[in-house]
C-alpha cells in the first residue's frame, strides 16, 4: 500500500516537471519566434509625391471632317485622275464616267421628241396662217404676237426635249460641258485618304432613295480629332475643355495632347457595361504626321494632389472598415497605427496619420518586391 501511494507522488513530481518544462519551451518558442519575425519584414517609407487619378479611353484617330464624293448620274468609271495619299483642290477633276443608258429611259427622251416635233409643226402652221391673216389686215396685232409666242415655246421645247435625249444616252450634251454629270470634281480642299473605285466598277448616283457610290473620301488631315469610349463611372467625371494625352500605338514617343470637346449624352451598353462616346481634338506637334484610323488611347486627368504624402497601397491593412499600417518601433517590433488614406491612382494613395520617417511593414512582400529593392 506504502509502494502505491510512493508511485503516485512520483508520478506527479514528474507530471508536474514536465508540464513546467513544456510552459518554459512554449514561452521561449514564442520569444524566439517573434524575435525572428520581425528581423524577416521588410519595410517601406511614405514618400512625398504628386498623384493623379486618371480615366483612360480606348479608341482611334479620325479626320474631323469627312468628305466623301458621290457621282449624280449612274455609269462606269472611265478615268481616275487621282490616288490615294494626293492633295486635292475644289473643283479638281477626280475621275469621268461612261454613262450606261437605260433603255426606258432613252426611249421616254425619243417619244418626247416626236411629240415635240409634232407640236412644232402644228404651230408652225398656226403661226404662218396668223401672219397672212395679219398682213392682210384680218387680225389684231395681239392674235399675230400670240401666235408668235406659242410657235417659239414648240421650238424650245424641241432643243429641250433633244437636249434630255442627250443626257439620257452620253451624260452631257452641248453648252453643258462644265457641269457635266460624267465628270467628278472635289467639293473641299484635303487629302485623299481613300478611292475605293477603279476603272472599269460600275457605280450608283447619289439620289433621295440611294446614297450612291464614293468616289473619293477627302479630308483635311490637319485637323483630327480622337474618338473613343469610357465608363460610365468616369464619363459622369469629365466634361468638356478637360486635356488629354493621346497615346498612340505607332507614335509612342511622341507626346501629343488634346482638349475634350464632346461627351455623348447616351451611353450604349457593350459586354454588360454601358460605354460613353468621347471625342477630343489633338493638337498636332510639328513635324509629326498623324494618319486616319491609328488606334489610340487618351488619358483623362480627373483629380489630382501635388506634394502629397502617399505611400504604397499594398502596404495597407483593413480591419472592418478602418485602415492601418504597421509601423516599426525603436525596438524593432511593430505597432499598428490607424491611417485615413486619400487619393489614389491604384499603385499609390494619399495617406493622414504617419510622416514620412516612419517605417511600414512590408506584410505581404514577394520575392519580385524583395529582387527590385536590393537592386
Amino acid at each position: 500500500m506504502k509502494l502505491v501511494v510512493m508511485n503516485n507522488k512520483v508520478l506527479k513530481i514528474v507530471l508536474s516537471v514536465a508540464f513546467i518544462a513544456l510552459l518554459l519551451y512554449c514561452i521561449w518558442y514564442v520569444i524566439i519566434t517573434n524575435t525572428r519575425s520581425n528581423d524577416k519584414f521588410e519595410t517601406e517609407s511614405p514618400v512625398t509625391m504628386t498623384i493623379q487619378q486618371k480615366a483612360v479611353a480606348t479608341g482611334k484617330i479620325n479626320p474631323k471632317e469627312k468628305i466623301e464624293i458621290k457621282p449624280n448620274i449612274s455609269g462606269i468609271i472611265k478615268e481616275i485622275y487621282i490616288k490615294e495619299g494626293d492633295e486635292v483642290k475644289i473643283g479638281q477633276l477626280l475621275a469621268t464616267i461612261k454613262v450606261v443608258p437605260v433603255v426606258s429611259t432613252v426611249n421616254t427622251a425619243m417619244q418626247n421628241i416626236n411629240s415635240a416635233e409634232i407640236k412644232l409643226s402644228n404651230q408652225k402652221r398656226v403661226f404662218d396662217r396668223q401672219k397672212l391673216l395679219f398682213e392682210q389686215g384680218v387680225i389684231s396685232k395681239q392674235d399675230y404676237e400670240s401666235a408668235e409666242t406659242e410657235y417659239k415655246i414648240a421650238k424650245q421645247n424641241l432643243n429641250q426635249a433633244q437636249k434630255d435625249y442627250d443626257i439620257a444616252k452620253t451624260g452631257i450634251t452641248s453648252g453643258l460641258e462644265d457641269l457635266a454629270s460624267i465628270q467628278v470634281r472635289s467639293t473641299a480642299n484635303g487629302q485623299a485618304l481613300e478611292v475605293p473605285v477603279e476603272i472599269g466598277d460600275q457605280v450608283i448616283e447619289a439620289n433621295t432613295f440611294n446614297a450612291g457610290t464614293t468616289i473619293a473620301s477627302i479630308a483635311d488631315v490637319s485637323k483630327m480629332i480622337f474618338e473613343g469610349k469610357v465608363d460610365e463611372s468616369d464619363a459622369g467625371k469629365m466634361h468638356e475643355g478637360m486635356k488629354l494625352k493621346i497615346i498612340i500605338g505607332a507614335l509612342q514617343d511622341k507626346d501629343i495632347n488634346g482638349v475634350l470637346t464632346f461627351i455623348s449624352p447616351q451611353g450604349k451598353e457593350e459586354n454588360g457595361a454601358v460605354k460613353y462616346e468621347i471625342k477630343a481634338d489633338i493638337i498636332i506637334p510639328e513635324g509629326v504626321y498623324i494618319r486616319a484610323g491609328y488606334s489610340a488611347n487618351a488619358e483623362v486627368i480627373l483629380s489630382e494632389r501635388k506634394d502629397i504624402l502617399a505611400m504604397r497601397e499594398a502596404l495597407m491593412q483593413y480591419d472592418g472598415e478602418k485602415s492601418f499600417v504597421e509601423v516599426q518601433q525603436s525596438d524593432g517590433s511593430f505597432k499598428k497605427v490607424y491611417v485615413k488614406p486619400g487619393l489614389s491612382d491604384g499603385i499609390y494613395v494619399e495617406v493622414e496619420g504617419i510622416s514620412k520617417k516612419d517605417k511600414i511593414k512590408i506584410w505581404n512582400s514577394s520575392d519580385e518586391d524583395k529582387s527590385s529593392r536590393k537592386k
